[in-house]
């Protein structure tokens, strides 16, 4: 049965911009979503099928503790981060691209919701990226100055109302869905194997398919994105036959990657994987 999309959600806004986003895929990806009495999502990220699937009672979780921060500061205190934002970007522009560097900074010193909110808003491309030490080390995007603050102010206000009963956890993903049960339904939407280029270690391939072997077991239904394909390159993972039912390709665009690395502009196409 195909999930029909409430009236007053049509798109998802942008509003946390993060490396994997599916905002492009968001819509595409709830037309296979059964019906379910609770959402959960334990890799939560910037959140886009957050915005089509959440309702009060769901629950959403991350282990980077500002970006959970930001997500409850969004919910409890909208105008917090309006005012925040228009106050920084104000500042960018006046001191660019100063200003950027020194927030940078001192992020790094004191890992902060309002400041990762500006450095996610005005990096290149958007891309979160850190060095080995845990340290934002993406550069200022030069020929875009951040979303206008009267653009960013209407999409917090979006969110903040369809975010409203759902539950932010800062913990790690075992933890979230350690309560998940029948008639739960769960997104997952993890850092690929082999990347380190994000906030969290690299992801422990084995104990994540046990995870799924277990939520298999409890009968609770998931869909995971989790590999696909770049241009012509196949980056699927072996991930075994028997703890899934179907596997779906969904176009998302072209690789924003392989456009600060000056290379090639290719088709992204992921794998989408459910367990019905």
């Amino acid at each position: 049965m195909l999930y029909h999309l409430p009236r007053n959600k049509t798109t998802v806004p942008s509003l946390i911009k993060w490396t994997g986003s599916k905002r492009v895929q968001a819509k595409t990806i709830i037309q296979y979503v059964p019906a379910h009495s609770r959402y959960i999502e334990p890799f939560l990220g910037g959140g886009a099928v957050l915005y089509l699937l959440g309702k009060p009672g769901a629950v959403a979780g991350d282990i980077y503790n500002p970006l959970i921060e930001l997500w409850m500061l969004i919910q409890s205190e909208p105008n917090t981060v309006i005012e925040n934002y228009s106050n920084q970007w104000l500042c960018l522009q006046e001191e660019s691209p100063d200003y950027y560097y020194n927030v940078r900074d001192r992020f790094n010193l004191n890992p902060n919701a309002l400041d990762l909110n500006f450095l996610v808003r005005t990096c290149v491309n958007g891309i979160i990226r850190f060095n080995r030490e845990g340290k934002f080390n993406n550069s200022f995007h030069l020929s875009r100055r951040g979303m206008a603050p009267e653009r960013f102010a209407k999409s917090v206000k979006d969110w903040h109302s369809v975010i409203q009963g759902v539950t932010f956890t800062c913990q790690d993903y075992e933890d979230t869905l350690s309560g998940a049960k029948q008639g739960d339904f769960v997104y997952l939407d993890p850092p690929y194997a082999g990347n380190n280029m994000r906030y969290t270690s690299n992801l422990d391939v084995s104990r994540f398919l046990n995870q799924l072997e277990e939520l298999n077991k409890k009968g609770v239904k998931w869909g995971l994105s989790f590999d696909g394909w770049r241009g012509t390159n196949d980056f699927s993972y072996p991930i075994p036959r028997d703890l899934y039912s179907q596997k779906i390709l969904i176009p998302n665009g072209n690789s924003a990657i392989g456009k600060v690395l000056n290379g090639p502009v290719e088709q992204v196409r992921e794998s989408l994987y459910l367990n019905y």
